[in-house]
């Protein structure tokens, strides 16, 4: 798997691969232990059956006129006579001499065996085949319900174990072995829902921070019911949070405190120019200190904005473009252009504060006045969608800076004398995303630009 794969999947992908991959080494091991047991289990039961055998041959051997004679039950002989020599047995006399003999080839195995070892208990022992066959026994040598100096010996052929193999492995597949890969899937299945379960706050956790932006900087991510291995990370974050909010609120209040604080003398200072006798530089002078009015009336405005959402209530969009066309209507007069407001005939009714739409509105208003040609007209347009359009006769605006302009202090390349600071648009930006809704610039009819505020429906938002 190469690193950048690996760095493109997921965490729960990643922790259920891993736990697949532990649950494959567990079979594995598990394996490796029973098939181990089995051998072990191979040679207990070489040995068991050894036993058996040798109590089976003791129990119907007879003593009879110094000699002993062996008669098995005919199920049991059948079995050594059909074993084809796998199983073999012979009872040894106290003078080393083979008594009795499962078959020919029994008696060719053990003829010559040299019993040194002692005449009671059990003892096990290979035993090369005599017969010239490749392979070997595995035999028992048992004194054990022989008259005194008798011996059993019982032979099994390397055949025995894998029989027992092949029905062991039988057993395994029919009974066990499906059950392996059903049990690893249920396994992997059952890993993959904990992992799954046990990731869930973390992705609630993402989904409330993504719900944290300007408007809702107040909301902080939850660490009551979350896991105390990451619970330092919600701390922390909202730690940095807290943080950012007290830089940002002292930088509202700078701006708050510092506009408020240029009205008063910016204010003389309009009251002492007006008293100036009417030149040209007098005329300049007068529109600087409005165009500073502005800037620091905008600046009050971004602060609320900024320092909590307006109160909302029911407001009717006929109301609002009238309320600022007639405020206007002085200043589009001063500036031999004209305003025209086409209205509808019904109430547009949207949720929202009517403070803070006539503020937006205003300064659309404002800027078309400000661009329109001087004795065009700037029409005011309320649509039942609901949404206000503003359009202008001016030089429009250009596709590439469309989205540029919402921006704060965006004031273009050309920085004409008493143009705007570039806080206008970006104010009615802020306004309408606070109501739900939208701004968008386009081309206006017949030349100019048309700026349109696009409100969600009342109950909508």
């Amino acid at each position: 798997m190469s690193r950048s794969l690996s760095h493109r999947w997921s965490l729960q992908a990643r922790l259920a691969w891993r736990m697949g991959l532990v649950l494959l080494g567990a079979t594995v091991l598990v394996a490796i232990a029973i098939s181990q047991y089995a051998w072990f289990a191979l040679d207990n039961l070489d040995d068991v059956g050894l036993q058996i055998q040798a109590k089976q041959i003791a129990l119907h051997a007879q003593a009879r006129n110094g000699g002993i004679t062996v008669a098995l039950p005919p199920e049991l002989d059948q079995a050594y006579r059909n074993s084809g020599d796998s199983y073999l047995y012979a009872v040894i006399d106290p003078a080393g001499q083979i008594a009795a003999a499962s078959s020919d080839k029994a008696r060719t195995a053990f003829a010559g065996l040299s019993f040194s070892r002692p005449a009671d208990g059990e003892t096990v022992f290979r035993l090369l085949d005599a017969g010239g066959g490749e392979s070997s026994y595995y035999a028992l040598q048992s004194s054990e319900g022989l008259p005194a100096g008798y011996r059993v010996i019982v032979a099994q052929g390397k055949l025995h174990p894998d029989v027992y193999i092949d029905t062991l492995l039988s057993e395994f597949a029919v009974h066990i072995g499906w059950t392996v890969p059903v049990v690893l899937a249920a396994a992997l299945l059952m890993a993959t829902w904990t992992i799954r379960t046990s990731l869930r706050p973390i992705k609630e956790l993402s989904a409330r921070a993504l719900q944290i932006g300007p408007e809702t900087r107040n909301l902080r991510l939850p660490t009551d019911d979350v896991a105390e291995e990451i619970r330092a990370l919600p701390l922390a974050i909202n730690a940095a949070l807290d943080r950012l909010e007290q830089g940002f609120e002292m930088q509202r209040r700078f701006t708050a405190n510092a506009a408020h604080e240029l009205r008063t003398p910016l204010a003389v200072l309009t009251a002492r120019v007006a008293e100036l006798a009417p030149s040209s530089e007098t005329r300049r002078l007068a529109e600087d200190i409005a165009r500073m009015n502005r800037l620091v009336s905008q600046l009050l405005q971004v602060s609320r904005l900024e320092a909590a959402p307006p109160q909302f209530d029911t407001v009717d969009l006929n109301v609002v473009a009238e309320t600022v066309v007639a405020f206007l209507a002085p200043l589009a007069i001063a500036a031999h252009k004209t305003l025209a407001l086409s209205d509808t005939p019904h109430p547009v009714l949207v949720n929202g504060s009517s403070d803070a739409l006539e503020n937006a509105l205003r300064n659309l208003i404002e800027n078309a006045i400000a661009h329109t040609a001087t004795g065009s007209e700037v029409t005011i347009i309320v649509t039942p969608e609901p949404a206000i359009a503003v359009r202008d006769h001016g030089p429009g605006v250009p596709v590439a800076q469309r989205n540029e302009i919402f921006e704060r202090f965006w004031r273009g390349r050309n920085r004409q004398r008493g143009g705007g600071a570039g806080l206008g648009l970006a104010i009615v930006a802020e306004t309408m995303r606070g109501h739900g809704g939208s701004v968008s610039v386009g081309d206006a009819p017949g030349g100019g630009a048309e700026f349109v505020l696009h409100f969600p429906a009342k109950g909508s938002a």
